[in-house]
């Protein structure tokens, strides 16, 4: 499998996934699919603009060298396919001149790989196919070029968006922030220490791994937060105006509590995981925790969360 911002992916599933994409977003080109099961022309579908496709899912997470070599000896293997099934291809394409041949694949991390697609648009240009145009071109698409298309796609599909992050704050960066922030530290220690009480064991170490934790949530979070404001603006939009209103009524909950501090921080978790799930339905269960723990980190950093 192969792990990207929006889910894992395997050859069967990548395939399935861009053929839905193609369909929406190059309708209006005639778009069209190619079954292999007849045989494999090296191509998944064309439009009638010219445009060919064809995908390609790592098995594995490869380091950025080794994912080069398999995308580069696919890319290459595969447009020998034009040559070797040019005239059956003229069969579909009749008088359509290929202008792109788009190699679809989740990511790529090397950008040797572009060059490797102009140096083989350069050769297919001087080969002089007859189905191809005089400006030919190979480009390479990875899943981010269908970002509008990706949550109508997971609701044709039935699968909820997912906003998995691929990296994290590493400790050093992590250590660097407390350091500048040390008035939203001080915070985040004094109100889980509000949530211990002074017989409790081990309290200090407790207060500190509570406070870590928080940080950790609030800066991996802030990474997610960033993936959907790029990926899903609308969901963005629609995140800041329910946690903006839910925050109102915490500051409310807080003022009045007279109770326990733990029961009202566990209420509030609630509260608001739930004020998620009801506003996104259609995020999975694993994004809807991410940005939940994010949202009370923020909280417990800044004011709006308070124990008296």
């Amino acid at each position: 499998m192969y792990k990207t911002e929006h889910g894992d992916f395997n050859g069967t599933t990548w395939e399935e996934f861009c053929q839905i994409c193609f369909k929406r977003k190059y309708e209006e080109e005639g778009y069209q699919e190619m079954p292999a099961w007849q045989g494999d022309l090296g191509i998944e579908g064309f439009t009638r603009s010219g445009i060919l496709f064809q995908c390609y899912c790592p098995d594995e997470e490869y380091s950025p060298d080794d994912l080069y070599v398999k995308q580069r000896d696919k890319i290459t293997t595969d447009l020998k396919k034009l040559d070797s099934n040019e005239k059956e291809l003229k069969t579909y394409l009749k008088t359509i001149k290929v202008k792109q041949w788009i190699f679809v694949t989740p990511g790529y991390k090397k950008k040797d790989i572009v060059r490797h697609c102009q140096e083989k648009a350069e050769e297919y240009r001087k080969s002089k196919l007859s189905i191809l145009a005089d400006d030919f071109d190979v480009l390479i698409y990875d899943i981010d070029f269908f970002a509008t298309e990706i949550p109508l796609v997971l609701d044709y599909r039935k699968q909820k968006i997912e906003i998995n992050p691929l990296t994290q704050k590493s400790e050093t960066e992590i250590a660097d922030w407390k350091t500048k922030e040390i008035s939203l530290v001080d915070n985040a220690i004094r109100k889980h220490g509000q949530r211990l009480t002074t017989s409790v064991s081990n309290r200090e170490n407790k207060i500190n791994t509570l406070t870590q934790h928080s940080i950790e949530h609030f800066l991996n979070g802030n990474i997610a937060l960033k993936i959907m404001q790029e990926k899903f603006p609308k969901d963005f939009e629609k995140f800041i105006r329910v946690v903006s209103l839910f925050e109102k009524k915490v500051t409310d909950i807080c003022i009045t509590n007279t109770g326990d501090n733990n029961l009202l921080y566990k209420q509030i978790e609630d509260g608001l995981r739930n004020k998620l799930k009801d506003a996104f339905g259609y995020i999975d269960e694993t994004t809807i925790d991410r940005l939940t723990e994010q949202v009370l980190a923020d909280w417990i950093l800044r004011c709006p969360i308070n124990f008296e």
